[in-house]
């Protein structure tokens, strides 16, 4: 093994891909998702109705032959276009589930007219501290990354913090140091009280693209976590004509499904990245930056590894009225 291979296996260890080919490969972008068997059992095993197919009869279909996008109504509630997060560390879930509860959030802001109602966006320091330490347990130790389904569980158990100051604590600008510090602290005990006034109502595993296509067409936004890669080189991260990427290796990694189009003959789920200023191309349907396409067949591998959710402010999934994409 060579010294580049050592650093990349060193990497991948600490969460952490790098990118072949740069300088003293010094570069890096952040992963960190936790395929956990034992994560799934134990989300299935303590909810009722773990799956969306369980709970959503009503939505099923809703989807067909429709373009939806989700991330206006967060460009709305914030005031300017969607910025990628910025991740740091190994905490790419945090930044998933975090920019799937903006998202859900102006959604729901949207709809009832309610614009008032926006203050910041979610702190996702403590969406990880919480996953990996009072929902864990603590079992990666100083190890980086996280499951999807423990922040999961997280946020229904407890709830969401927002990008602001509390007593003592100040979460106003992302920290990769402050993430990584209290991965292995967890949640702040004076803090868990005023996250439990902010749930996610209802979190539930996702197993198909028409199921994930279904929940956004909806306003629930659909978190990607597996190990299904696009590429290791800036070469690989450009967009096809029509706004794709092309499925290339392994990540371990998470991110955010945003939008769909079941209308065209391609049909596919837009995804929001936690990477800034990663991918190149062309782009449609008014994609944000950071964001490319991923085509049905990739989007099921995604599924069956099975640490994907659709995330609902309500008790369930009710069906709402979405616009299409074209008319607004």
């Amino acid at each position: 093994m060579n010294r580049r291979e050592a650093l990349q296996r060193m990497a991948a260890l600490a969460g952490t891909a790098l990118l072949p080919g740069q300088a003293q490969a010094t570069t890096a972008i952040h992963t960190g998702w936790v395929n956990s068997p034992a994560a799934r059992r134990q989300f299935v095993n303590s909810h009722r109705y773990p799956f969306l197919s369980q709970q959503a009869q009503h939505i099923h279909g809703t989807s067909d032959g429709r373009i939806v996008m989700l991330h206006p109504f967060l460009e709305q509630a914030m005031g300017h276009s969607l910025i990628p997060h910025a991740q740091g560390t190994g905490d790419c879930t945090s930044h998933a589930f975090g920019l799937g509860v903006d998202v859900l959030t102006s959604t729901q802001i949207h709809m009832a007219q309610r614009p008032e109602l926006w203050v910041a966006e979610c702190a996702t320091e403590l969406l990880y501290a919480g996953g990996r330490v009072e929902i864990a347990g603590g079992v990666l130790g100083r190890s980086a990354g996280c499951a999807g389904h423990w922040i999961a569980e997280w946020l229904v158990r407890y709830g969401a913090l927002l990008r602001q100051e509390y007593p003592g604590h100040n979460f106003t600008t992302y920290s990769a140091e402050l993430a990584d510090s209290l991965g292995i602290t967890g949640c702040p005990d004076e803090l868990e009280a005023i996250a439990k006034q902010h749930p996610v109502k209802t979190i539930s595993l996702v197993r198909s693209f028409e199921e994930a296509c279904d929940a956004i067409a909806n306003g629930y936004p659909v978190t990607l976590c597996s190990n299904v890669g696009f590429g290791m080189t800036s070469a690989s991260w450009v967009r096809d004509s029509q706004g794709f990427l092309r499925r290339r290796g392994r990540w371990g990694h998470a991110m955010l499904g945003i939008g769909f189009d079941r209308k065209s003959q391609r049909q596919g789920i837009c995804i929001e990245n936690s990477w800034d200023d990663w991918v190149t191309g062309p782009t449609q349907h008014d994609q944000p930056r950071g964001s490319f396409w991923c085509d049905r067949s990739t989007i099921n591998s995604i599924l069956s590894q099975g640490d994907c959710h659709a995330l609902s402010g309500y008790v369930g999934y009710p069906r709402i009225d979405i616009p299409d994409y074209e008319i607004w």
